[in-house]
C-alpha cells in the first residue's frame, strides 16, 4: 500500500510546485510582452510539464516492468529447479495447469500428459472422492494432507506429504501444491522400529537368563558344592553311594537348566539375525 502511493504522491507534489512557481516565472519573463505571447509562453509551459510527466512515467514503468520480469524469471526459476514436486492446479476441474520437472521426473508422466490430467489422476481410486471432499471444504486456506499415497505412471506407489494454498494464476482460482517423498524416510523408520522390537525382545530373553541364573542355576550349583564337601567328609560306602546318588541327580538338574539357557541364547542370536 505504501509503495503503491509512492509515486501519485510524487506527481501531486511535483504538479503542485510546478503550477505554483512556474506561472510566476512565466508571468515575470513575458511581463513586457503581449497577453497574445504570454499565452503562447504558458502553452509551452503546459507542453513541457506534461513531456517532463510522460518521460518520467515511462522511464518509472519500464524499471517496474524490468523488476515485474525479474521477479517473475525468479519465481519460474524456484517452481522449475526445485527438486520436490510441485504443481498449480484448477480449483473448480482439479486439472493440472503447470508442473515443474520434478513432478515429471518422479511421476513418469510428461508435461503435456499432466495437463491433460487431475490431481485426481494420481491419487489410489479409493481415495479420489475424500480428497475432492477434503480440497473442497479446505481450498481456502493453507493446509498440510499429511503423508498420502500417490501412483506413479507405472503404478508404483509412492509415500509424500503435500502441503497447498491457494494462489491465482492467470487470473484463475488455482490450487499450489509441493510434494515430498517420505518413502525412504518412512523405510528407516520402519527399520529403527524392527530393530527396537528386535532389542526388545532379545532384553527379554536375557532377562529370563538372567532369573535362570539367579534362581534355577544357583539351587542345584549349591546342592552340587554342598554333595561334594558331605561327600568328602563320608566313611562308609552306602553313604558314599547315596550322596553320588543325589550328586548325580543336582548334576542333571543344573545340566538341564544350562542346556535351556543355551537355548535361550540361541534364540537371542536369532532375533538379531
Amino acid at each position: 500500500m505504501k509503495n503503491s502511493l509512492k509515486i501519485p504522491l510524487i506527481f501531486l507534489v511535483a504538479g503542485v510546485l510546478w503550477a505554483i512557481f512556474s506561472d510566476p516565472f512565466i508571468t515575470f519573463i513575458t511581463r513586457k510582452l503581449n497577453p497574445a505571447g504570454q499565452d503562447v509562453y504558458r502553452s509551452l509551459n503546459d507542453f513541457l510539464f506534461v513531456v517532463t510527466i510522460a518521460l518520467v512515467l515511462y522511464f518509472l514503468i519500464k524499471a517496474q516492468q524490468r523488476r515485474l520480469i525479474r521477479s517473475e524469471e525468479e519465481y519460474r526459476e524456484l517452481f522449475e529447479s526445485n527438486p520436490n514436486p510441485m504443481w498449480i492446479y484448477d480449483k473448480n476441474t482439479f486439472g493440472f495447469i503447470k508442473v515443474n520437472d520434478a513432478a515429471v521426473e518422479k511421476y513418469g508422466y510428461s508435461h503435456n500428459q499432466f495437463l491433460k490430467m487431475t490431481i485426481l489422476d494420481i491419487q489410489p481410486k479409493n481415495e479420489r472422492e475424500q480428497l475432492r471432499a477434503y480440497i473442497r471444504k479446505n481450498q481456502d486456506r493453507l493446509r498440510s494432507s499429511g503423508i498420502r499415497q500417490h501412483i506413479k505412471s507405472n503404478g508404483e506407489p509412492v509415500s509424500v506429504a503435500v502441503v497447498a494454498h491457494p494462489v491465482l494464476f492467470n487470473n484463475r482460482k488455482c490450487g499450489f501444491a509441493m510434494a515430498t517423498d517420505m518413502t525412504e524416510l518412512l523405510e528407516q523408520d520402519k527399520k529403527l522400529q524392527s530393530a527396537y522390537e528386535k532389542i526388545k525382545a532379545s532384553n527379554e530373553v536375557l532377562l529370563q537368563i538372567a532369573w535362570a541364573n539367579s534362581h534355577q542355576v544357583r539351587r542345584p550349583l549349591c546342592s552340587v558344592l554342598s554333595l561334594i564337601d558331605l561327600l568328602k567328609q563320608a566313611t562308609g560306602e552306602e553313604e558314599k553311594e547315596e550322596l553320588l546318588s543325589l550328586l548325580e541327580i543336582s548334576s542333571d538338574e543344573l545340566d538341564q537348566v544350562i542346556r535351556r539357557n543355551s537355548e535361550k541364547v540361541t534364540e537371542i542370536e536369532a532375533i538379531e539375525a
